[in-house]
Formats: C-alpha cells, structure tokens, sequence
C-alpha cells in the first residue's frame, strides 16, 4: 500500500502548529513527570523527607528529594564495625570519603546520648541522669539509594503515561 499526500500551505500551517504546541508543553509534560517521580520517591524514606521544588532552567528539570536530618544520614550509610560489614552500595559514597568506624571501636562499640523512644535494648543512665545506648553501628538503609533505583525504573512508564495523556491519538 503506497500512502501519498500532498503539501499544502494549509496542512503545513496545521503540522507547524501542532508541533508547535508539543514543544510548548514540553516544560509542563516534563514537570508533571517529575511531579509523579518525586512523589514516588517519598514512599518508604525516612521521616522528614521534603521534595526538593523543581526548577525548569534552559531545558532541564530537575527536583529530588531530602532530608536534612543528620541522624538519616548515618541510617542510610551505616556506621561502625557493623556498617563495615554491611556497607552502602554507593561508589560515590566512597569518593566522598565515608568512613566506617572512624573512632576504631571495633567490635568495643561505643556509648551514644538517647532517650527513652529509642528502641535500642542496651541503655544505661549516668550519674547525672544522661540515658546513653551502646551501640557497635548500624547496617546501611540504603532508602534514598532504593528510592533512586526505583526511580530509575518508573520513569519510563510515567513518562509514557504523561506523554500519552498531552497526546492527541494516545501514541506518538
């Protein structure tokens, strides 16, 4: 089957438009994917986790998620002779130069302030009334690693789905 058409000054005003219009959505289709990512992202994160607001600059949009909250920070990396063996996955990790047991504590552990919500079993109370636990480290968490994996993976389906939601036929 041979499919022809002719060029008109008419149909070609109707493509330029069309298209047109597509590249002026672009900055909204794209801020709508990120919308639906970052949200996803939220799901399984430490508490306190905030979006980053996206910003739209010369084609690129980009938004994330974090949390300023030091503690989380040791959550998702680990620490102490325990995260050494058990350790985040990320390279970059390394080049920023995370330690493991930087006090060398070993298998020792060491004592850290508390209060009374924190799970850890091994508590005691100092003379001056101060809780502390006794810790060895902790395991890497890794959800801000997992949610970035997960990310990574949905993007594809969520922007086919926002993509086909701005186009005319569905497909494109």
């Amino acid at each position: 089957m041979k499919r022809t058409t002719k060029l008109t000054p008419s149909n070609i005003d109707y493509l330029i438009k069309k298209y047109q219009t597509k590249l002026d959505n672009y900055p909204k289709i794209m801020k709508e994917i990120m919308e639906k990512l970052v949200n996803e992202m939220l799901d399984d994160v430490y508490p306190d986790t905030e979006i980053i607001p996206i910003k739209q600059n010369k084609g690129k949009t980009v938004s994330g998620i974090r949390n300023t909250n030091p503690k989380w920070t040791y959550h998702e990396y680990g620490t102490g002779v325990i995260g050494s063996q058990f350790p985040h996955v990320s390279e970059v990790l390394k080049k920023a130069g995370w330690k493991y047991d930087v006090n060398q504590h070993g298998e020792s552990g060491w004592w850290y302030p508390t209060n009374e919500s924190d799970p850890n079993p091994y508590k005691w109370r100092s003379t001056d009334g101060e809780l502390h636990g006794w810790t060895k480290g902790l395991v890497a968490e890794r959800c801000f690693y997992d949610a970035l994996e997960r990310a990574k993976e949905r993007l594809p389906d969520i922007a086919e789905e926002i993509f086909n939601k701005y186009s005319e036929k569905g497909v494109d």
